[in-house]
């Protein structure tokens, strides 16, 4: 789509947006708030029952992003399970706590976001909140868009990922807010890039309280809840406490998948004199689950009739009767024989997170307040898993050159260990003059990691040396000795980060809000290796460090109360992965070259244009965006084959552009109809085709119904087409420079791996009993759909010079549908 395309497409929004709200001739909500004195979205100002209207809370007017209040002009705003706040700058979905305390219990945050504009889903598999799930954003996959929780950025250290059954359920979630842009300069985070999804904690309640709840489902799924609230402690000086825990268990909708999460939770606001506020968190949370760290799905194989071209869109259809499909149908997951690899208890992951904070909030006067924090946050992830093939080698006869191996039949696994723990502080202060507001701050972290993969002989326990080892030759002299040869690697990393940032809140006039920023974010990255993750296991002890500044302007003009127009320059940044320094260094000549690939890998950036409107009336509420988001420096592993096997370079750019809307309509009392969509284009530069798992459109619609106690609601969630590989390689490279890059093509000159549209819903309803008493019942993939949502790619075939898949792909289907009961007690 050409550049005047898209701004054709962005006025014609505009121009209907516009359009429906003169036809709709709504009348303003009554006491609507200005962008001067905004009220958060439940209303009054002294309400508790969110904590965006809580001071000492995480997401009030002190936090570290814009989508700490959301202000709306209408109920019908307000009882949407996805709005979009006046005073925003960027495309927004806030999703409410009463959307997720209505939602499937089992959720994680990634499907908490599910009917978000331009959002997609894939992981469910094994049933809704029991896999790990990941969420794409406009085509933006996970660990391009930031994840905050109380607004600090957390993720992984190998790559800024996340693991969405870790660290926090739903319980310790009191809303969230999807901005679907870099946000302005004080939104901090790994990865600004792509957008971020700003978890907010529970909030913590004036009133004293408890609650406890039992949830029952199929698969012979439990989830138990309590909360502990101590409502305000006047001798305490009105200090305020939560306690809360969750437990899970589930065999789950896959064969012998069964999970198991353990959390609590604890949060406690202390005021300090009349002018500050400690706000203490901890939250502890362990998990395990069975499923296979090789497989990536359930096999078809070859199928038995009609052989699939590569021209048509992939489907498990007649699939072979030794294949996974053929033998156990769609709900494989692991099998119950101890002498395959994928045995069920060959297969366990086992993960402990830990995530806690002090956060101090002061007024020092009426112009100044300030705003400092300290945290940490740790992840343990001990999985063990069958592997692929039947050989174990025991060890190595050294006695003549080249070495030979010692083999037994076995059953080849593997132990993988990824342990870190980050620390880190957030200082911000924010000085309030005549017409704006400046804010100052930093961001200063360090991490340390232990990772490792060790392979061994699931029958005897005893290590397997299948790894490539020095066999005295010239040819293998770059790898390890033969005393290694078990391990994959041996590997500790570390980074040192900081990022600063000012901007500008400038008022010319009461309702336009102008805000120009920058941000300089400095990346020091290290590995120190024995062994390695590269293809030739060499030692490895390195660092390197990428710089940035990051200028943002933003702008927000309310023409009306209940309607704001906003515009959105920003630029982003993804820093590299550990990945970079997966590049051999074993002697002068491979350290050179791995030095000289390293160099050449600079972080992916993204210049960012966007533009949006903003409406809330008594019956309707409207927002409308558009966007155009150009990518340089995107990372892709080299195929050249003179580059070392794993290599990351530089292949080009990508381009982003597309437009969003969503909509909500209370046609009566009680009764809130919704509906949003969205057009995302991702296509690469270099070959002007759909990146990967990039739906080209999302659309979701649903209602709730609220009536004395009872609520119902149905959602569903359309995902378009998308392909499951990309199109171009890279084939050739000087010391990991691309010279060219070719579009890939088959013998029939068609793209491969395209997934067909699908769809999937969830009704709830639930009954108040007096005061006390709550009982309710979800339903997910209500109308039971088996699409495919993932393929992972097993290679193709030529038969007749005609290219076929070969047989070996790997495919991800909706779960079953499933149904959860509960019955929640409160005093």
């Amino acid at each position: 789509m050409s550049k005047h395309s898209i701004q054709t497409l962005l006025a014609t929004s505009t121009a209907l947006a516009v359009c429906l709200i003169a036809n709709i001739g709504c009348a303003m909500a009554a006491e609507t708030p200005t962008a001067d004195a905004p009220a958060a979205a439940t209303g009054a100002a002294d309400d508790q029952s969110t904590s965006a209207n809580q001071a000492g809370q995480a997401n009030d007017r002190q936090s570290l992003t814009t989508s700490d209040i959301i202000v709306t002009g209408s109920r019908t705003a307000e009882a949407a399970p996805l709005t979009a706040s006046l005073t925003t700058t960027q495309p927004q979905s806030a999703i409410s706590r009463e959307f997720i305390d209505n939602a499937n219990a089992a959720s994680d945050f990634f499907e908490l976001i599910a009917l978000t504009p331009g959002v997609s889903i894939s992981g469910t598999g094994n049933g809704q909140g029991f896999s790990e799930t990941k969420a794409t954003i406009r085509g933006f996959k996970d660990g391009e868009y930031n994840v905050t929780y109380d607004s600090i950025p957390f993720a992984d250290t190998n790559d800024p990922t996340h693991h969405s059954t870790s660290f926090f359920p739903a319980t310790t979630i009191e809303t969230i807010v999807v901005d679907r842009g870099p946000g302005n300069a004080s939104q901090l985070g790994q990865a600004t890039y792509g957008g971020n999804l700003n978890m907010y904690s529970r909030a913590v309640s004036d009133k004293r309280g408890v609650m406890g709840e039992a949830l029952l489902g199929n698969w012979n799924s439990f989830i138990g809840r309590a909360e502990i609230q101590t409502g305000k402690i006047d001798k305490w000086n009105g200090a305020k406490f939560t306690l809360s825990g969750q437990y899970l268990k589930s065999d789950g909708a896959l064969t012998y998948s069964p999970v198991m999460s353990k959390n609590l939770f604890f949060k406690g606001v202390i005021p300090i004199g009349t002018s500050s506020k400690l706000t203490i968190l901890s939250t502890w949370n362990r998990n395990y689950y069975y499923q296979s760290d090789v497989l990536k799905g359930t096999s078809c194989g070859v199928p038995t009739t009609g052989l699939v071209s590569g021209s048509a869109t992939l489907k498990a259809e007649n699939c072979a009767p030794t294949s996974n499909i053929g033998m156990y149908g769609l709900n494989y997951g692991l099998s119950n024989d101890p002498t395959r690899q994928d045995y069920w208890k060959y297969n366990r992951t086992d993960k402990t997170t830990d995530f806690s904070y002090l956060r101090l909030q002061s007024d020092l006067s009426e112009h100044l307040s300030l705003d400092n924090r300290v945290y940490m946050y740790g992840y343990t992830n001990n999985t063990m898993s069958g592997n692929t093939g039947s050989t174990i080698v025991t060890g190595y006869n050294t006695s003549a050159v080249p070495y030979t191996k010692n083999t037994i039949t076995g059953i080849p696994g593997y132990n993988k260990l990824n342990k870190y723990r980050v620390l880190g502080y957030i200082g911000q202060a924010d000085y309030t003059f005549g017409f704006g507001k400046a804010k100052v701050g930093g961001w200063f972290e360090h991490s340390n990691s232990w990772r490792h993969t060790w392979d061994f002989d699931w029958n005897t326990g005893a290590p397997n040396y299948d790894q490539k080892a020095n066999l005295g030759t010239a040819a293998t002299a770059g790898y390890p000795s033969v005393n290694l040869a078990n391990i994959k690697y041996e590997q500790n990393s570390s980074w040192d980060q900081f990022q600063l940032f000012g901007e500008l809140e400038l008022r010319p006039v009461s309702n336009l809000a102008i805000t120009p920023g920058i941000k300089y974010v400095h990346f020091k990255r290290g590995v120190n290796a024995m062994v390695n993750a590269d293809s030739y296991r060499s030692p490895a002890n390195t660092t390197a460090t990428w710089t940035k500044a990051l200028p943002f302007g933003t702008i927000n003009w309310q023409p009306k109360t209940n309607w704001s127009f906003y515009g959105q320059y920003a630029q982003g940044m993804y820093v590299p992965d550990l990945s970079s320094f997966y590049t051999p260094s074993y002697d002068a000549a491979t350290a050179a070259q791995s030095t000289s690939a390293a160099a050449a890998v600079k972080p992916q950036t993204s210049t960012n244009y966007q533009v949006g409107t903003v409406w809330h009336g008594r019956k309707v509420s409207v927002d409308l965006d558009g966007y155009i988001i150009n990518v340089n420096n995107k990372i892709a592993s080299a195929t050249d084959t003179t580059a070392f096997s794993g290599t990351l370079v530089n292949i080009g750019t990508v381009h982003y552009k597309g437009f969003e809307g969503q909509i909500a309509y209370m046609p009566i009392e009680g009764l809130t109809l919704f509906g949003n969509g969205s057009y995302n284009y991702a296509h690469s530069g270099t070959t002007n085709a759909q990146i990967a798992k990039a739906p080209f459109s999302t659309a979701a619609a649903g209602f709730i119904y609220k009536h004395k106690g009872l609520r119902v609601s149905f959602s569903q969630k359309f995902t378009g087409p998308q392909y499951a590989t990309e199109l171009f390689t890279v084939k050739q490279s000087v010391n990991g420079v691309p010279t060219s890059v070719t579009q890939f093509t088959t013998t029939d000159g068609i793209r491969l791996y395209r997934i067909s549209p699908y769809s999937t819903g969830e009704f709830a309803i639930s009954q108040d009993i007096g005061e006390h008493f709550r009982i309710g019942a979800t339903v997910s993939n209500v109308f039971n759909s088996r699409a495919i949502t993932a393929v992972a790619n097993g290679g193709t075939t030529v038969v007749g010079g005609q290219t076929y898949y070969a047989g070996a792909d790997q495919f991800s289907f909706l779960p079953p549908r499933s149904f959860m009961v509960d019955v929640r007690v409160k005093y």
